[in-house]
């Protein structure tokens, strides 16, 4: 029932009903107030006329006897009773009209409203409605009260003698009359209310239908099928209605498919964006994140398990100062730099975004241009100082005899020559790390060419006391290389090996492998730290000095210059080692066909 009357069915129906209801109320009660205004006024007056009427004939006639029966019967006719009085309020006739109740004459002459005392004196009062009690027809009641109109005129019984004439009505007739009214407009108020019943509804299947039908469509849109459309099958205001809906329901599919693209088009900008991207919104928690951010966040997450994000402290920050705030945060051995900026929405900060950039390979970068620059700085201020101090030995004329001026001169020499391959192996390697590296590559025999190395250092590890051994074992017997550049490689990697391993240790030449061509470098000697393992092929790195048996070492840059060679051709090299049970360099050369794998030199881009 309730959901009757909250739909427009029933609030249409309800509003009509109550609005033909509160009509025909009216109505009735205006027609019943008319017609009790029209009988009355209308009886009231035929009573007055009728009774002047019998006064004066009775007055004019000379058998007043006779007069008086005439009158009766008159009275019976026009349902009206009679009382005739004389001067001393006498009844000297009197006549109860048809279908009148039993009325007590003394009642009715005694009730003060009928004015009776004027109507002696002359005068002519006007009828009056008054109320008698009379005996009931139900036995339970004794008495009933009943409503008479009733008239008092004067009347000249004898000359000079003057009496009255009372008539009297009952008003029952008018309430039968406005009863029967009463039943009419029940009767019209029960036919309005089946014809507005029956409007109502047909209202609902011209109205209500299209409006269920664009419920159902908005609740299609609402779940997010767009293509939902109202059909038409009117041209009044509810077709032009459904037509604007469905054209609203086509702008809002446009629209939505427009921010589908676009968020689908800032999803793939966020996620091929190297940079982490983090928004948080008004309630300080994060909305959106990209692959960078998300790896910050899980790195961050796994170091500082009970400790929260240091976004959400920043976030505070930019919301209560409202300016941009840089931070470098470290996580995980790498530094992120932060850029957080508020978000405003008018004049309030509606959240924030963060931008993360992985700034370690750039302080790497500083670091290693520190480092390149302290080195070299260091590796050539002591070959300088000696030359300094020598040459101002020789100038002062310290040395005294010619064999301490050509010691001195032999001194300043080796440091020339060790500064001149200091600055020989740094062009090289810039022009290696710029992309110039010469390649004049053929092909050789693999075991003639390491037997020949292996003869270069047979008498210095026969002086080192150390032992120098060949193993080839691989199924290629010819390699397609650049033998100075190997050979300079190799002599790097044989060389180190010597100095690092100890009086009656061993180095090993080792070529195997058969898809892919390995050459080994292995030696027994002291190894190398695993924290120094990763840095190895970096620009001046050096051993220990505790272990290198007290020779002097190198410039620390031959590892450098050896990944450079190999991998431009086309190989790797890399390092196992262990401290206190040796080392060993491995290189691995892919074996192909014969193609020139050189580049052309370029004096003019060469790098210091």
């Amino acid at each position: 029932m309730d959901v009757i009357f909250r739909s427009v069915v029933g609030k249409l129906w309800m509003t009509i009903i109550a609005l033909f209801a509160l009509v025909l109320t009216i109505f009735s009660l205006l027609l019943v107030q008319s017609f009790d205004s029209f009988y009355s006024n209308r009886q009231t007056k035929n009573l007055q006329e009728l009774a002047e009427g019998l006064s004066k004939g009775l007055a004019a006639s000379p058998d007043k006897r006779k007069a008086l029966e005439m009158a009766a019967t008159f009275g019976l006719v026009h349902h009206t009773g009679m009382v005739v009085l004389d001067e001393n309020r006498q009844v000297i006739g009197k006549s109860e009209g048809n279908g009148l109740p039993d009325i007590p004459v003394e009642q009715l002459l005694k009730d003060e409203a009928l004015h009776l005392s004027e109507a002696l004196a002359g005068k002519r009062p006007a009828p009056q409605r008054i109320y008698l009690q009379v005996a009931s027809n139900n036995p339970n009641d004794h008495m009933s009260s009943v409503q008479m109109l009733a008239v008092a005129v004067p009347l000249e019984v004898t000359p000079g003698k003057q009496g009255a004439v009372v008539m009297y009505q009952a008003v029952e007739d008018f309430d039968d009359t406005v009863n029967e009214v009463r039943f009419l407009i029940f009767i019209v108020g029960v036919i309005a209310f089946v014809s507005t019943t029956v409007f109502a509804f047909f209202l609902s299947s011209r109205i209500t239908i299209p409006l269920r039908q664009m419920k159902e469509t908005a609740h299609r849109i609402a779940e997010g099928d767009f293509h939902a459309e109202v059909p038409i099958r009117t041209t009044d205001e509810t077709g032009e209605l459904a037509a604007s809906f469905n054209t609203m329901a086509s702008k809002l599919n446009q629209l939505v498919d427009a921010l589908s693209k676009e968020k689908e088009q800032l999803a793939s900008v966020l996620r091929s964006m190297v940079d982490g991207v983090v928004m948080i919104d008004a309630n300080g928690k994060i909305a959106v994140t990209n692959p960078p951010a998300e790896r910050f966040l899980r790195d961050w997450k796994f170091e500082h398990q009970d400790e929260q994000v240091p976004l959400f402290t920043y976030y505070q920050q930019v919301v209560q100062t409202g300016q941009e705030v840089t931070e470098d945060i470290p996580v995980q051995g790498r530094i992120w730099a932060l850029v957080m900026v508020p978000l405003n929405d008018r004049e309030q900060i509606r959240g924030a975004v963060a931008v993360l950039r992985d700034i370690t390979q750039e302080r790497k970068l500083d670091k290693m241009r520190n480092d390149f620059v302290a080195n070299v700085s260091h590796e050539l201020r002591t070959p300088l100082s000696m030359l300094q101090g020598y040459s101002e030995a020789i100038v002062d004329d310290i040395a005294t005899t010619p064999e301490e001026h050509k010691e001195l001169a032999q001194i300043i020499y080796d440091e020339s020559v060790r500064m001149t391959k200091l600055v020989n192996e740094l062009l090289s390697l810039a022009r290696m790390e710029a992309g110039h590296v010469e390649l004049f590559q053929e092909i050789v025999e693999l075991r003639p060419y390491l037997e020949r190395i292996q003869r270069k250092f047979t008498n210095l590890a026969r002086e080192s006391g150390i032992t120098l051994f060949l193993e080839v074992t691989t199924s290629h017997s010819e390699v397609y290389i650049d033998p100075d550049r190997m050979e300079q490689v190799l002599t790097n990697l044989i060389d180190n090996a010597l100095r690092h391993t100890p009086s009656g240790g061993s180095v090993t030449i080792r070529a195997r492998g058969d898809k892919t061509l390995l050459i080994e470098i292995s030696d027994t000697g002291s190894g190398i730290p695993q924290e120094d393992l990763p840095f190895v092929f970096e620009r001046f790195y050096k051993a220990d000095k505790a272990r290198t048996r007290g020779r002097v070492g190198g410039t620390g840059l031959g590892l450098a210059i050896a990944r450079n060679i190999v991998e431009a051709h086309g190989g790797t090299i890399g390092v196992q080692s262990k401290l206190g049970e040796g080392t060993t360099f491995t290189i691995a050369l892919t074996v192909q066909a014969k193609t020139t794998r050189s580049v052309e030199r370029d004096d003019q881009n060469d790098l210091v």
